[in-house]
């Protein structure tokens, strides 16, 4: 089982180098795909042989063992999936057993963000650190907002790739696609800040740690659980609700939604369109609030 654990490896890296999956769907895929290979081992069953019957029988198993539902179970079939695929390209194995194998019906849960108020309160809240770190963290927050690029995008982010001048920058996203993402005013200016205060470290990244060394995803989400709790916020702040925001936000205001796929850098409208709902849902308040025979028909309905 030696040759499966380095085909594990070469897979990871291809993720990390050449797909730029992020750390966290790394370590996801690693997690999933070893215990599919350990699974396979305790039925005495080679990784090039199996059929879509025993990826079946794989999963019938988890769920009697762990009970999945139906968002980890499409997650580790899309790991099997991808890791397949890598070695099929890598002419090591003849075909893909879990092409084969249907995804589970899963219903799209509308994506979480901030209200204006609550953006406002995280933005505005006092960061109570050294003057270096309250700079950088407070240009984390300005930065994921203005642009809604995600954790991985934001780590990855290079000096050298922005123009205060053009207010943008060149990011390199899922999949190896480059795009531009824009900087309003406090953005930039927040940056501004940070950037002459930390000075030039060795590494070229935008972000760095204490250490002068770039920055992590993991430590960006410690950044923003300090800021919670510091500030007391109810709602757990993670940076996927900056980008969540920053989507809605623009809907909301009338921009147009292929304008708002490209920023997002989503390779498919339908990824998009989920914000639609949330605006949707938006305007009916709106409306149930504002007009007048609306509320009427509500107040006879109580």
């Amino acid at each position: 089982m030696n040759l499966y654990l380095d085909w594990l490896k070469k897979f990871l890296n291809y993720l990390s180098f050449e797909k730029n999956y992020s750390e966290h769907t790394i370590s996801a895929y690693q997690k999933d795909v070893s215990d599919f290979i350990k699974f396979c081992e305790s039925e005495q069953q080679n990784l090039e042989t199996i059929d879509s019957l025993f990826v079946r029988s794989y999963f019938s198993a988890l769920n009697l063992k762990q009970k999945l539902d139906k968002k980890s179970q499409s997650r580790k079939l899309s790991a099997l999936r991808s890791f397949y695929k890598f070695l099929y390209k890598q002419e090591w194995i003849s075909s893909n057993p879990a092409l084969y194998v249907k995804f589970p019906k899963t219903k799209k849960s509308l994506p979480k963000s901030f209200s204006p108020i609550e953006i406002e309160t995280i933005l505005e809240s006092e960061i109570h650190k050294t003057p270096i770190l309250e700079k950088r963290n407070t240009a984390i927050l300005e930065v994921l907002y203005s642009t809604g690029m995600r954790v991985s995008e934001l780590v990855n982010a290079k000096i050298e790739d922005y123009s205060e001048q053009e207010s943008q920058m060149k990011i390199l996203g899922k999949r190896n696609k480059e795009r531009y993402v824009f900087f309003g005013a406090k953005a930039k200016e927040a940056l501004r800040e940070y950037l002459i205060l930390r000075g030039m470290p060795q590494t070229g990244y935008l972000f760095v740690n204490q250490k002068g060394k770039k920055l992590s995803t993991r430590g960006v989400q410690f950044i923003l659980e300090d800021i919670q709790k510091t500030i007391g916020f109810e709602k757990k702040i993670t940076p996927h609700k900056f980008r969540h925001t920053f989507a809605t936000d623009l809907l909301n205001e009338g921009a147009d939604i292929r304008h708002v796929q490209e920023m997002l850098g989503h390779s498919s409208l339908s990824s998009t369109q989920i914000y639609l709902s949330v605006t949707k849902d938006r305007l009916k308040e709106i409306y149930r609030s504002a007009h007048p025979h609306a509320k009427n028909q509500e107040e006879k309905s109580n």
